[in-house]
């Protein structure tokens, strides 16, 4: 059963400008030989990949939640990171279980929206013009790492779609994609036409649970320097669970402000109304990336 939103569940954004893209949107670098070992391992188990023709919007959710007591299941071959063990940590998070112990054990999470304007999966091509009903990925992923060996391995604890061709390709692959319905309402400048629009209404139903995202890009874009990377294990509908990378290369990023509603009583909707905190890094726009995903 849905719950009324409070003013506790509305929370101002601001982007910091001295945050480089990777801390904004959660893809902090892994140590050179690490990557390196990762490059090795993703050649031979990432054999499925999604391109992603070109980027409309992106952009991330930053939280903490706490690992004890998600009613999500977590691989069994990974184990969530402690905030205070994560040396490359957001600042923001820094500031927040240092002024916060008692959520220095909870662990740094991510909502992150991928809206394409052109997605390619594998073979089937997915193309939309109008903004509401392009395709998108939303990827809740928390901070962990591998048991053995202990090297940095976030883990998706969802992920969703609002386009059934997107949907029915990740599960045919293995991938559990749930699906969500998705709107987007652009308000326009009515002093200025050609203006840059006065705000973006994201808005998406998971279930019983509505999460709305209220708020504007501001300040002039800047062109984005290199891609951005992250890697994930994610529960997969046959034989075990699954790696995946996720890497974009946006042609431009954009500071973001407003607001976070989230109404609903599920897993997801308590996880995120439990954070301390909620913040949002920089929009990525344009661009290309690509997906890939195996064993």
């Amino acid at each position: 059963m849905s719950s009324a939103s409070t003013p506790e569940d509305s929370i101002r954004f601001h982007f910091l400008a001295a945050f480089t893209l990777a801390a904004a949107v959660g893809l902090a670098p892994a140590p050179l030989g690490a990557q390196e070992e990762e490059k090795k391992g993703d050649a031979a188990e990432l054999n499925r990949v999604w391109t992603i023709e070109r980027l409309h919007t992106g952009f991330c959710v930053q939280l903490l939640v706490d690992p004890t007591k998600l009613d999500v299941p977590v691989s069994r071959s990974a184990r969530p990171l402690r905030a205070e063990a994560i040396e490359t940590l957001n600042p923001v998070l820094k500031t927040v279980i240092a002024n916060q112990p008692e959520f220095a054990a909870w662990s740094p999470a991510s909502i992150c929206l991928y809206y394409m304007e052109t997605v390619d999966l594998g073979g089937i091509r997915v193309s939309e013009r109008e903004l509401s009903k392009r395709p998108l990925l939303v990827v809740w992923s928390m901070a962990a790492a591998d048991l053995e060996g202990g090297a940095r391995r976030d883990v998706v604890l969802r992920m969703f779609t609002n386009t059934g061709r997107v949907e029915r390709a990740g599960q045919v692959s293995g991938l559990d994609i749930r699906s969500i319905r998705s709107t987007v309402d652009v308000m326009e400048n009515e002093e200025d036409p050609k203006g840059p629009p006065v705000g973006i209404l994201y808005q998406l139903k998971l279930g019983k649970t509505l999460m709305t995202w209220n708020g504007r890009r501001v300040a002039d874009s800047t062109r984005a320097e290199g891609s951005t990377t992250a890697a994930w294990r994610a529960d997969s509908r046959r034989r075990g669970p699954m790696s995946a990378r996720l890497q974009l290369n946006p042609e431009w990023t954009q500071p973001m402000v407003g607001s976070l509603q989230i109404e609903g009583d599920d897993d997801f909707a308590r996880a995120v109304k439990g954070s301390p905190i909620r913040f949002v890094g920089p929009a990525m726009l344009g661009g290309t990336g690509e997906l890939a995903f195996g064993r």
